[in-house]
């Protein structure tokens, strides 16, 4: 694969150094303002969800270049269906605005029979569509995943490959598939593991990253 500082050509960028240390790194004296802007969603409805609580705790160890929203309405999408294209519903076309206005998108991926949850997959293909002028492209993409034992290891891979092929950057590494995450992260994003911390901190430096690489 031909690389550009570490991003491959194929659509994915591996993590090669320490995390961002936090919302305290890279603050530009003259204009504090973030560079990046992410939005952030959970692909799950359940209350207290520990991949909800991910998508929180990321937003809030952002680091000083990225600003991440939280979108926590992926729930009122309609089911994805063509004929709705003619009359798009409010809930669609605000959905598609928020990524089109984006950066960068991060995802908190819970594994659904070694697949991605409905709830992700419908938010995900409202984004894939009218083909050529999708919102879902051009975007550097992270995904956040708690699970069982196995901490969901199955899911990235199932969805990374077609947010690739859509035009989008795959932010691979560090994988984040935290086992057992219902015991270790509350749904608001409250946690004392350190491991997590390191790890959302150091997919988060991945992320700017891959921001930050001259385009191909």
């Amino acid at each position: 694969w031909a690389t550009l500082t570490g991003v491959h050509a194929h659509g994915s960028v591996g993590w090669s150094g320490a995390g961002s240390g936090g919302n305290t790194h890279g603050v530009n004296p003259v204009d504090a303002s973030p560079t990046f802007r992410a939005v952030a969603f959970s692909g799950s409805l359940r209350a207290g969800s520990s991949n909800t609580g991910l998508v929180h705790l990321a937003a809030r160890l952002a680091p000083a270049e990225l600003s991440v929203e939280v979108i926590d309405w992926v729930g009122e999408l309609p089911y994805y269906n063509p004929d709705l294209e003619e009359a798009l519903p409010e809930v669609a076309a605000r959905w598609r605005a928020a990524v089109e206005a984006a950066d960068a998108v991060i995802i908190g991926m819970p594994e659904y029979n070694f697949g991605p949850s409905g709830l992700a997959k419908n938010a995900i293909d409202w984004l894939t569509r009218p083909l050529g002028t999708h919102a879902l492209r051009g975007k550097v993409v992270a995904m956040l995943t708690s699970g069982g034992k196995g901490g969901g290891s199955m899911v990235q891979p199932a969805i990374g490959g077609i947010i690739g092929l859509l035009g989008n950057t795959v932010v691979d590494e560090p994988k984040v598939n935290i086992a057992a995450g219902a015991t270790r992260i509350s749904g608001d994003g409250t946690t004392d593991d350190a491991e997590i911390v390191d790890l959302v901190t150091q997919k988060l430096a991945s992320v700017v990253a891959a921001l930050q690489a001259p385009k191909a």
